[in-house]
């Protein structure tokens, strides 16, 4: 029975430390997390697939711009299954934190149509 004790008082010492310095530094992720939606404008035809296909309507397709709204998506990876030209790829960002709701909101400029 001591032993345990002392054992739940030094365990804590003898581990590393599990958090990071963010934001000063980025956060320690593994490999193989989903990050945000990205995309690449020059692939995009704007057939809006990926906007039809995404279940929480976090995306959206303007005239001269694609947007994500970050607050909705969950990282689920329909947007980039759907895009028949691969535009689309989950990249490494998961830094889901604002000051605003309109912060939220990304936006990517498309290429002018031919």
């Amino acid at each position: 029975m001591p032993f345990d004790v002392l054992a739940r008082i030094l365990g804590p010492l003898r581990r590393p430390i599990v958090s990071s310095r963010y934001p000063a530094e980025p956060p320690l992720l593994a490999p193989a997390v989903r990050g945000l939606p990205e995309l690449d404008p020059a692939r995009c035809t704007r057939e809006a697939a990926c906007v039809a296909v995404c279940p929480t309507g976090a995306l959206a397709l303007g005239e001269e711009d694609w947007s994500i709204d970050v607050g909705r998506c969950v990282f689920c990876a329909a947007c980039a299954q759907a895009c028949p030209t691969g535009a689309i790829r989950l990249g490494s960002r998961v830094e889901l934190a604002a000051r605003s709701r309109e912060a939220l909101i990304l936006t990517t400029r498309l290429e002018a149509r031919r």
